[in-house]
């Protein structure tokens, strides 16, 4: 086939040929100009870095099939995912679709269950209590000892750390326990002599800075309570960040702005159309009222601000925290593109370099791969997206290959409508 790509060379045209399901050949055969609106360009598929495929989407908290969410990552594209913690729940489920399907299914790693703080004096317990998926509360070296165990036995290949007391904004108010500095301090050391990674979760500058001391450096979301400066970044050389839009700014949207969320293509195709319907009744933020539409309001701004920081650095990481209300498997990643692009189309270059060869990179270091194989070389795993030049962001791929295969995406909206169906009849039976 002849494509661009432009992340190779983006004045030239490429011959590539693709065999076992890998790349056999990628040669440049012709020049391409600069307004070139024809050629399609090759990337390599997108990488979701912040997902929780165990917990609930959609607005009446059910939980989708995780075969289901597997077919939604493909259809908009996404061929890697990295779970963030709860994937154990629905392993089986993930596994066992895998083996019986006749589409291929995403790369997938994730850490099992996220570690946090035990309950504090106040009654308050540390941040992923309240999800429906176990975590382990730590306090010693040995509770960390047994949750690693734990992880490691599960499937695990990293180690998620939450380090957040849920402060948004100065003056929000403290909702959760957080790990004390001896706890963050041991938890960073045990993880790097057991040579396992760590992604801890913070909210503001001051947690982000004491993570950071404490040997943290993969940090799942970006700072929410102010916009840093430079005297600021100075104090992260090394770190990365990620973005995590999509699955914040549900809480703040209006039913026109959900209505107009849920009108691209491969909403309907793809997600619980009940959300759709949902939204039609949505009269007002749902931030208005749990009184926090002004505080996420500018947390979101300053997350946005800090994330196109990093995406300058290189250093930013796309992902959505899909599986929060309304940050949907697949569909939120193109949503997340938007959103960091805004109106500045200088922005998409670095946006889908960041979504593909900056998040494989992530997600082989997440499960252990130390090859370092580019994913647009030769003898590299043919999984790719075809764009069409001067498209938004947010469109779907021309067309999605996962090891060589091309993803029929009308077969995956069978395979979705056929499995939807088949839970409705089981929960009438039952």
């Amino acid at each position: 086939m002849r494509v661009a790509i432009p992340e190779l060379d983006p004045t030239a045209v490429f011959d590539v040929t693709v065999e076992d399901g890998h790349f056999s050949g990628i040669r440049p055969v012709a020049g391409r100009k600069a307004d070139d609106l024809t050629t399609p360009e090759l990337w390599p598929g997108f990488v979701e870095t912040h997902a929780h495929v165990g917990l609930p989407a959609n607005f009446d908290d059910s939980l989708e099939d995780a075969r289901i969410v597997a077919l939604q990552y493909l259809y908009s594209g996404v061929t890697h995912v990295v779970d963030m913690f709860g994937f154990p729940l629905v392993k089986e489920d993930w596994e066992q679709g895998r083996a019986e399907s006749a589409l291929p299914y995403p790369e997938l790693v994730h850490c099992g269950y996220a570690v946090t703080a035990t309950t504090n004096a106040a009654g308050l317990t540390g941040h992923g209590v309240e999800f429906p998926a176990p975590v382990h509360m730590i306090g010693t070296e040995t509770d960390l000892e047994h949750a690693i165990r734990s992880n490691v036995e599960r499937g695990g290949t990293f180690l998620k750390v939450m380090f957040t007391d849920g402060t948004e904004q100065p003056g929000s108010p403290v909702k959760f326990s957080r790990l004390s500095r001896r706890v963050l301090e041991f938890t960073a050391r045990i993880a790097a002599e057991r040579g396992i990674t760590a992604v801890i979760d913070c909210n503001t500058l001051q947690e982000t800075r004491w993570a950071y001391e404490c040997g943290f450096r993969l940090f799942a979301h970006t700072v929410r309570d102010r916009t840093l400066d430079a005297a600021d970044w100075k104090e992260f050389e090394g770190a990365r960040f990620v973005s995590t839009l999509a699955g914040l700014r549900t809480m703040i949207m209006t039913g026109e702005e959900f209505r107009a969320e849920y009108g691209r293509e491969g909403f309907a195709e793809t997600q619980d159309l009940r959300n759709l319907e949902f939204a039609q009744g949505i009269e007002k933020p749902y931030g208005i009222e749990y009184g926090c539409q002004e505080t996420r309001t500018a947390a979101l701004a300053d997350m946005r601000r800090n994330a196109l920081a990093t995406l300058r650095e290189g250093t930013l990481l796309i992902g959505t925290d899909s599986g929060n209300t309304g940050a949907y498997h697949g569909y939120s990643f193109l949503s997340e593109l938007d959103l960091l692009r805004g109106d500045d189309a200088s922005l998409e270059g670095p946006l889908r370099h960041q979504a593909t060869i900056g998040g494989r990179r992530y997600f082989d270091e997440l499960s252990g791969d130390t090859r370092g194989v580019h994913p647009l070389s030769v003898g590299a795993a043919a999984t790719y997206n075809l764009h069409a030049p001067g498209r938004p962001l947010s469109a779907l791929p021309l067309s999605t290959v996962v090891q060589g295969v091309p993803i029929d995406r009308q077969a995956v909206e069978r395979t979705i409508a056929e499995l939807r169906a088949a839970g409705a009849d089981r929960k009438e039976e039952s």
